[in-house]
């Protein structure tokens, strides 16, 4: 598996084998166990290279994996956290799980891999909504029904135990959707965190199993599908005691607004949260008074344009440095469907490496399954590093130093 991410051009009989499809299957079935062993709230310290969506996009994975810790992991300094959905949208999907659940298992204590709401079996095995894009019908497209049901299953076991959350240095509470509304009363000992703590060990969550109680399901459920609210959300539906309101993606999501975000931190005596879940073209946005921070690891597939990048942040103690992938840069393996390099590849073979996301158009695909999810708040203005790769903030830094047109979004000056 390590060798196909490095030069996955070279494993295309490989990666549409059952042999690929047995090896997801063991390495489910060890990286299960492994994730047990981990609570439902992670604590670690930094450094820690923190990651956004990633969505089955192979060639954005690919770049931080040149430019974050081209030496290995191992031999990167600092633990790595995920903040979930490696799935749908992307053609990739098989390569991306593939990759990371490898990293976990061979890098226990370093790397984390957070729950997202495509994690989940509604939301992944939604074929008639994702389409080809879907993680289900990738892969049986790429096995046959059967082993392809088999590995979609063993996957989704997998990710019914991964944690829902991971802190920072006692400082920065990382989720892929949100903070969860109180179940139990915030003021005592652990509060929210333990709340999360408490959720069972395996977890369905959409759709859940017979043995999660309702309000350990909301929990789980909000860590994954929030939102921060947009300034009219705040305005008009957010609930002014709690700071809570409803979200624009429906189905009972939530959004949180500055007296939620407020609160939230003062209880656990956290300065930030870091999140993903929503699109944004310079891959980390701020909001609520500069105290979020979504982060988007994938440029591709979210109506972002063909400038989009793909971001992640290196916390490093009283530091946060922003690490972006320029439009400008080129990997060495997905290519253009008009590329010269593929002038000696027959039809089939081009086709074969459609199919597994190593050719792209020429034109960015429209985004699958429509802007019902990963949507972009006009209200939020986003880091703008005139194309720089690399920016930094300190976590300490005074709001005055950043420039604001509202109250809900922060540029740096």
């Amino acid at each position: 598996i390590n060798d196909m991410f490095r030069s996955p051009g070279e494993h295309v009989s490989y990666l549409k084998s059952d042999r690929f499809a047995r090896d997801l299957l063991r390495l489910n079935r060890k990286v299960k166990s492994v994730l047990e062993d981990e609570p439902r709230c992670v604590f670690l310290q930094s450094p820690a290279y923190v990651f956004g969506d990633i969505h089955g996009n192979l060639e954005d994975l690919h770049f931080f994996s040149d430019n974050v810790w081209n030496l290995g992991m191992s031999l990167t300094a600092g633990n790595f956290v995920f903040l979930g959905d490696y799935v749908d949208r992307g053609m990739s999907c098989l390569e991306v799980v593939a990759y990371l659940l490898a990293m976990k298992l061979s890098l226990p204590q370093k790397v984390f891999l957070l729950r997202g709401n495509h994690e989940t079996r509604d939301v992944n095995g939604w074929e008639e909504h994702y389409g080809e894009r879907s993680f289900i019908h990738q892969c049986r497209d790429r096995f046959g029904d059967d082993l392809g049901f088999r590995v979609w299953e063993a996957t989704n076991s997998t990710f019914d135990r991964m944690p829902l959350a991971a802190v920072i240095d006692q400082d920065i509470f990382c989720v892929h959707g949100g903070i969860p509304r109180p179940i139990s009363d915030p003021s005592k000992e652990g509060g929210r965190i333990r709340d999360i703590l408490n959720v069972t060990k395996v977890a369905g969550i959409n759709p859940p199993y017979e043995h999660e109680d309702e309000d350990h399901q909301q929990v789980a459920s909000d860590c994954i599908w929030s939102d921060p609210a947009s300034e009219d959300q705040e305005a008009r539906s957010v609930d002014r005691r709690t700071g809570y309101g409803d979200s624009l993606r429906g189905g009972g999501a939530i959004c949180f607004g500055h007296r939620a975000v407020t609160d939230f931190l003062a209880q656990q005596g956290f300065s930030y949260i870091m999140r993903a879940h929503e699109a944004h073209a310079e891959g980390v946005a701020v909001s609520k008074g500069a105290r979020v921070f979504t982060v988007f690891s994938t440029s591709k597939d979210h109506n972002q344009g063909s400038d989009a990048m793909a971001g992640c942040i290196l916390v490093d103690f009283e530091k946060m440095q922003v690490i972006n992938r320029s439009p400008a840069y080129r990997n060495q393996y997905v290519h253009r469907r008009d590329s010269v390099s593929l002038a000696m590849l027959s039809e089939q073979e081009i086709a074969e490496r459609v199919k597994l996301g190593l050719i792209t158009s020429d034109q960015a695909p429209a985004s699958a399954g429509g802007d019902d999810e990963e949507y972009e708040e006009e209200e939020w203005d986003e880091f703008d590093e005139d194309d720089d790769e690399t920016g930094d903030i300190m976590r300490d830094a005074d709001v005055d130093s950043l420039d604001t047109d509202d109250d809900d979004g922060y540029v740096l000056d």
